[in-house]
């Protein structure tokens, strides 16, 4: 019913390739035009990690009309390849002459995890500077907890330069979505911090955010719903 009542934006169910095939782009393209035919429903997304054979693989379903789910994004770089092999597999269907307005596709950006592994950094530069540099340790100790959402801030400025763009205006005319930012790993990992905080900070137009339950209802319970909380502090981002 969300996909209906939305026309096709929202209301998708992601099924992934198994990850065994992760490294091979023709099984992976073979797994997911498979998945896609044999689910049969509009509203399925293939989900394909976003290795370097994924990323070629999800270029080739796109251009075969299936929807696709990038999965595994952590980095500004491997996003924009993402980003950039989703417009290549659309033209590629405007070009030959086939329909690009029913392809859906979204980009999963991983948030929390890299604060996991950004702290035990910072942690362990703290720990090595105490009572030896004070400014080292304040300089670190400002920076906790704040990787995640500043790496999805320069995802997103990507997707709009991207998707704002002159590249994509063809496709915008033809009636092509974009790719949508979804992020993942929303939940906040460490105690100390939020409990909402990679979703109060994370909203923004054309954006997808996958909540598990528990940050759901921490969200309904408390959370702080603002305008476009994403572009704020670029710069510092």
């Amino acid at each position: 019913p969300v996909y209906q009542r939305t026309g096709g934006i929202d209301g998708y169910v992601s099924l992934e390739v198994s990850p065994l095939i992760a490294n091979n782009t023709e099984r992976t393209v073979a797994e997911a035009q498979r998945l896609f035919e044999l689910v049969d429903r509009p509203n399925v997304m293939i989900k394909i990690p976003g290795t370097g054979a994924g990323i070629k693989a999800m270029e080739e379903a796109i251009a075969s009309g299936v929807n696709v789910n990038v999965t595994l994004l952590f980095g500004v770089k491997n996003y924009q390849a993402v980003a950039e092999a989703y417009i290549r597999g659309l033209e590629r269907r405007l070009d030959a002459g086939e329909d690009v307005t029913n392809i859906a596709s979204v980009a999963s950006f991983f948030i929390s995890r890299i604060d996991v592994m950004v702290d035990r950094m910072l942690t362990n530069n703290i720990r090595s500077a105490q009572g030896r540099d004070l400014d080292k340790v304040a300089s670190n100790r400002k920076l906790l907890g704040k990787a995640g959402i500043a790496n999805a801030k320069l995802a997103y400025h990507h997707f709009q330069n991207i998707f704002e763009g002159q590249r994509f205006e063809r496709l915008r005319e033809a009636g092509a979505m974009v790719q949508r930012p979804l992020w993942a790993s929303t939940s906040t990992k460490n105690p100390a911090y939020d409990d909402t905080m990679y979703v109060d900070a994370l909203i923004g137009p054309q954006t997808v955010n996958t909540l598990p339950p528990e940050t759901l209802a921490a969200f309904l319970d408390h959370g702080q719903v603002e305008d476009a909380t994403l572009p704020r502090r670029l710069a510092d981002a």
